[in-house]
């Protein structure tokens, strides 16, 4: 596994940071979503227990977040840009890009045309701010 500021996996139990104080408001669209625990727990609830890349079923203790424009392009921290996937697909996708990595799991059978489709849709969903992820009361949209 590499480290966490070579754009690798983020596994839930780093530094969870400074819970918001009660009637702070946090915006969506400036918030850092790796530097509180609650909102890297939200990006994995938005993905419902699956890899964001291949759909497969993850346990807790093989989810991580990954960022879909590598920190080494410029990829931010925003829920637009970090996705839970699984270790393997994590592992595999490197600095390439989500698009190329999701397209490779087509071409290795691991994706059907239909995922395929739906996982390219939802890269564009996931860049244009609609795939927003379960936020606690603390947050707000901006």
């Amino acid at each position: 596994m590499r480290r966490e500021n070579r754009g690798s996996c983020h596994r839930p139990g780093g530094p969870a940071g400074p819970a918001p104080a009660p009637g702070v408001v946090i915006n969506i669209e400036e918030a850092d979503f790796l530097e509180k625990q609650i909102l890297r727990r939200a990006l994995h609830e938005r993905e419902g227990g699956r890899c964001f890349y291949c759909s497969r079923r993850i346990t807790h203790h093989r989810r991580c977040l990954d960022h879909v424009v590598p920190r080494a392009k410029l990829g931010q921290n925003s829920y637009r840009n970090l996705v839970s996937c699984c270790l393997d697909c994590n592992s595999q996708k490197g600095e390439r890009s989500a698009e190329e990595h999701v397209r490779s799991l087509y071409r290795e059978r691991r994706l059907s045309d239909a995922e395929l489709s739906g996982r390219l849709r939802s890269l564009d969903d996931l860049a244009a701010g609609k795939l927003i992820p379960p936020l606690p009361a603390q947050v707000q949209g901006g």
